[in-house]
């Protein structure tokens, strides 16, 4: 049987697709294009409706083939995708079905994220999250946050610097990309964790995403500025630069401890790199909560920045705020901060 996998989304959805590929093809699957597929398998995202949306058209074009649908995949959607001839698995069962695709389960990994030639592997830390922005459809997919034992996290990289480093079709220094929701709330200590990883043997680097700034502390700030082998690069989603709009995001943190925070990593950190997210048009957000935002990418001058035009999501707090916002006038904002920071 031959299958075709489509992730959208997160870097989450692409490590969960690595662990089906190596799941699949231990039990004799052969994976194809979609053309030549007899199942595809996508792994959704469900942040925003244009990604289901995108889903809903994907199915339509292989109506005439088996699909199976896991990832982040809310109630109300799961249903239409059904009615749509559509499988639909949670994670639960799709661990059920196959127990080696559990985290815990290091034995069957081998070397799970290490085809190709990309010089990069992900290692999740942590899953789900607690934060329950406003905006956001994450806790609800993904459930509560849990955070893996420092144990599996070291022996997971260790496999994976052994391969890069026996490897002979690989090139560039080797990268250990930690993944969760959010990072610093790592139950076992984040900055313990990166001192742990930093002492591995070999020539590698270390980053990770994503970062809250309420749960950033100077502890990580230290473990950033004096080990080595991490990366002197950091995402720190701002969202938006205005108070009373981050406080309708259910965002715990002000304007003022964001740029406490900035100047503390600047001061710590030489060369360091302060990449973003930032939503504009978010139902409460005024001209003047805009321009307040752009003052701050002004102040911070971010290397990068993921720069999102507010989609409602049903089953999300901010819902109920309805989408006052036209989308020209959304379009307008994220050009305005598109031009200020990534052109």
């Amino acid at each position: 049987m031959k299958y075709y996998i489509w992730t959208i989304g997160c870097q989450y959805n692409e490590w969960d697709g690595a662990r089906i590929r190596f799941a699949l093809d231990e039990l004799g699957l052969i994976e194809t294009s979609s053309d030549d597929a007899d199942v595809i398998i996508i792994l959704a995202c469900a942040v925003r409706q244009t990604a289901v949306n995108r889903i809903y058209g994907k199915i339509n074009t292989w109506k005439n083939k088996k699909v199976v649908i896991s990832g982040c995949v809310l109630k109300q959607d799961k249903r239409n995708l059904e009615d749509q001839g559509a499988v639909v698995i949670g994670w639960d069962k799709m661990e059920k079905i196959a127990p080696y695709l559990n985290i815990k389960n290091q034995e069957k990994f081998k070397d799970l994220l290490n085809k190709g030639n990309t010089a990069s592997a992900y290692i999740p830390i942590t899953t789900g999250c607690n934060n329950f922005c406003s905006y956001c459809i994450v806790p609800y997919t993904r459930g509560r946050e849990l955070s893996r034992p420092i144990n599996e996290i070291i022996f997971e990289a260790k496999k994976i610097l052994s391969h890069y480093h026996t490897s002979k079709y690989r090139s560039g220094k080797p990268e250990i990309i930690l993944l969760g929701q959010n990072v610093n709330s790592y139950q076992f200590g984040f900055a313990k964790l990166l001192k742990k990883l930093n002492d591995l043997p070999g020539d590698f680097e270390i980053s990770f995403i994503s970062n809250h700034p309420k749960d950033m502390t100077e502890e990580l700030i230290d473990a950033m500025a004096k080990l080595p082998k991490v990366k002197k690069e950091i995402h720190l989603p701002l969202q938006s630069g205005s108070d009373k709009v981050l406080k309708d995001m259910n965002r715990p943190y002000t304007v003022t401890k964001y740029l406490q925070l900035v100047e503390s990593l600047k001061f710590k950190i030489e060369n360091l790199k302060i990449s973003t997210d930032i939503i504009v048009g978010f139902p409460t957000e005024t001209e003047e909560d805009f321009q307040k935002t752009v003052k701050v990418c002004e102040k911070v001058d971010y290397s990068l920045a993921y720069i999102n035009k507010y989609s409602p999501r049903k089953g999300t707090a901010a819902y109920k705020l309805g989408d006052p916002i036209s989308w020209r006038e959304k379009q307008r904002r994220w050009r305005v901060l598109e031009d200020l920071i990534n052109n």
